[in-house]
């Protein structure tokens, strides 16, 4: 029998089940955050699983592309400045992915220019966030794209 409870940090949906006599606990939201410092990977971890979500790394944009894939997260951090292809460039790919087409992107760069969410925006990005971003504002961002992603209508 399914039941349902919510995300304590974002209110959505996380759906078990009820086996004879036990329950497994419901299933936390995964955000995949794809950076090539080790340094902001271990603190998107340890901020958001503190929040209650499961964090799945990945130090290089080709392995985060494989990642996402094989794992279908619920959310993408994707930092723009990578070495190799660009975050940009690895959000594309994951746009032409079938099952990742509607996966929410967060693109997350130091660059300050006015065009800046057209850019992410045209690479496929649901939300651009400037670096530094505060942890709050990270974590708002993760919540809304999250709350706008269960309110869609399901087929």
């Amino acid at each position: 029998m399914l039941f349902e409870d919510v995300c304590p940090g974002c209110g959505t949906p996380l759906t078990g089940r009820r086996g004879e006599g036990k329950m497994e606990p419901p299933v936390r939201p995964t955000v995949l955050c794809i950076d090539d410092d080790p340094l902001v990977l271990h603190f998107y971890r340890a901020f958001l699983e503190s929040r209650g979500y499961r964090v799945v790394t990945a130090a290089e944009g080709l392995f985060g592309l494989a990642t996402a894939t094989r794992d279908r997260p619920d959310v993408i951090l994707l930092d723009v400045m990578l070495r190799g292809l660009s975050g940009f460039d690895i959000c594309r790919k994951l746009r032409a992915e079938p099952t990742l087409q509607t996966t929410p992107i967060i693109l997350l760069t130091v660059w300050d220019q006015p065009s800046l969410q057209n850019t992410g925006r045209a690479a496929g990005a649901t939300v651009t966030l400037r670096k530094p971003a505060d942890p709050d504002t990270i974590l708002s961002a993760i919540e809304q794209v999250l709350r706008d992603r269960s309110d869609e209508p399901r087929e």
